[in-house]
């Protein structure tokens, strides 16, 4: 793949590129992939800014307020098990995920972006 015209912006070149010596396999994708309109495994090399962490998140929420906003996050999360799951960092929010976040926080009259404990910058997939 290194006659590619994709290279320079592919996500898979890029990870089979900085693999460690050491690793002696890897899946890889073989040139019949591409053709005249492109490659059908091309992924472009974006990144991520995902968080978690929501020790911050309410500082400035009022006491009335608060009950029914993490509430309403649990019910978007699908239960409080898996809120807690943000909370402590096994999952992620993705960038989506926290603007539903400042948009249902800017419901309540919070106008302030939300910030989080955490964040990590990754490749996006």
């Amino acid at each position: 793949m290194h006659d590619c015209i994709l290279k320079e912006q592919c996500l898979r070149y890029y990870a089979g590129k900085m693999l460690p010596v050491d690793h002696h396999s890897a899946l890889t994708i073989r040139p019949s992939t591409r053709s005249t309109n492109g490659c059908k495994e091309f992924h472009t090399m974006q990144t991520e800014r995902l968080a978690w962490g929501f020790s911050l998140l309410f500082d400035d929420v009022k006491h009335h307020d608060y009950r029914s906003l993490r509430r309403s996050m649990e019910t978007h999360f699908g239960s409080r098990f898996v809120y807690y799951r943000y909370h402590r960092g096994f999952n992620k929010l993705s960038e989506e995920e926290q603007q539903w976040v400042n948009e249902l926080f800017l419901h309540y009259g919070y106008a302030a972006p939300r910030v989080y404990d955490n964040y990590q910058t990754c490749w996006k997939y």
